[in-house]
């Protein structure tokens, strides 16, 4: 008969206790099966005839400061009624083949949430490659059953890029903006290769998606028009004020290049105070863009358009949007600045996915936020230039474990 405290101490439901061995270092549970039998795959009749034994040490979670492990006498059996033999059993602590229990990869899976493999695989006695599949295997498991929670509820889908090496190569985010939930993290930005992943997406699951926002990018809009045929796209207006900005500053600099040496260093130290929101300036901020405005009445123009902008995004109107919007267009043309007039037209081509925006008010936000979550994963990995690694690390981060 099993000892019943050391099978309460082992807690492992699918298995009994019989025996504990201790070491100055181990705790060794001496382990059977819970239920000596299978069911036979062949007539479904009950098989409790043992074909062959094999002892299997199996790690497990520590215990009182103790590593431990378990002894377990793995069994195959035959079925007295049809003649099948060798019928493994299967039990959910251990998987097949596995050497550690699941809870012991969920513990290593939180040790390594924040710490490096080596330091985790040092502590615990094993390799580099042993913490690196264990925690790959569970985190994954658990990465595709988040994946698929989220996509049973999507309705709307956001995608945004981001370097894996600067100037060099892109991975691409997609988020759930709605939900504020994590999708998937892929290898490439280009066309063809994001129709190709989202034609793996069963076709209902695509016709689900009423809404896509992304930047102002014509290859993302293509995607967006052969896949998900009831989506409405969205222009994010994060990306958009970053147009606008994009404007005031390269104006700032053309403005600059005519001023004195000692203005030009106004010029260049307010570059950061032309780009904050009107609302958050101080009044060092005030008196310094009044100070460059003095001098160039053509920035002061520049920096009205870019705040009459910023906030056209901020009425909950639709009706009103649109009107201020048109009214901005105006403002524009009479303001006659080259580049606002550039800007102008990139959002004219873009103007009724940004109406979208004023309907549905979607943004990228949620993604903005992963991006620099990405960036502090990737500060303190120096680097992660394998995109599966990164995304299980940000997969690690947002997950609840």
């Amino acid at each position: 008969m099993h000892n019943k405290f050391i099978t309460d101490l082992m807690n492992l439901p699918d298995l009994v206790a019989t025996d504990l061995i201790q070491t100055e270092e181990y705790l060794v549970f001496v382990a059977d099966y819970q239920k000596d039998y299978v069911k036979c795959p062949v007539c479904g009749k009950k098989a409790d005839k043992v074909h062959d034994r094999k002892v299997q040490m199996v790690q497990d979670t520590p215990l009182r400061d103790k590593k431990v492990a378990i002894r377990l006498v793995k069994k195959r059996y035959s079925c007295s009624h049809c003649g099948k033999r060798a019928i493994p059993k299967r039990i959910e602590s251990i998987t097949k083949y596995s050497r550690k229990t699941e809870r012991f990869k969920m513990h290593l899976l939180k040790q390594t949430d924040s710490r490096d493999y080596s330091r985790v695989a040092k502590e615990h006695g094993l390799s580099y490659t042993s913490i690196q599949n264990s925690v790959h295997s569970k985190l994954d498991a658990l990465i595709k059953e988040a994946q698929l929670a989220t996509l049973d509820e999507v309705e709307a889908i956001s995608i945004d890029e981001f370097a894996i090496k600067k100037k060099h190569k892109y991975a691409v985010a997609l988020t759930d903006p709605i939900n504020g939930k994590l999708i998937d993290i892929l290898t490439s930005r280009k066309k063809d290769d994001l129709i190709e992943y989202f034609n793996t997406w069963p076709e209902k699951l695509r016709e689900q998606i009423k809404y896509f926002s992304m930047d102002m990018w014509s290859p993302y809009k293509a995607v967006a028009e052969t896949v998900f045929p009831n989506a409405k796209i969205v222009v994010d207006k994060f990306h958009l004020v970053t147009a606008i900005n994009n404007a005031l500053d390269k104006l700032r600099k053309e403005e600059q290049d005519k001023q004195t040496p000692a203005n030009r260093k106004k010029f260049y130290k307010s570059r950061l105070t032309l780009l904050m929101a009107g609302e958050d300036l101080d009044d060092d901020g005030h008196q310094r863009l009044i100070e460059i405005f003095k001098l160039s009445p053509a920035l002061e123009k520049a920096w009205e358009l870019k705040e009459e902008f910023r906030d056209l995004l901020q009425i909950p109107d639709v009706k009103e949007s649109i009107e201020a919007l048109n009214h901005w267009y105006e403002n524009v043309s009479q303001a006659k600045l080259n580049l606002f007039y550039r800007a102008k037209g990139t959002v004219k081509r873009w103007e009724q996915h940004i109406i979208n925006y004023f309907k549905t008010r979607i943004t990228n936000g949620f993604a903005e936020g992963l991006n620099n979550k990405i960036k502090l994963i990737k500060r303190i990995g120096y680097g992660v230039p394998k995109v599966e690694n990164l995304k299980r690390r940000v997969y690690l981060s947002l997950l609840s474990i």
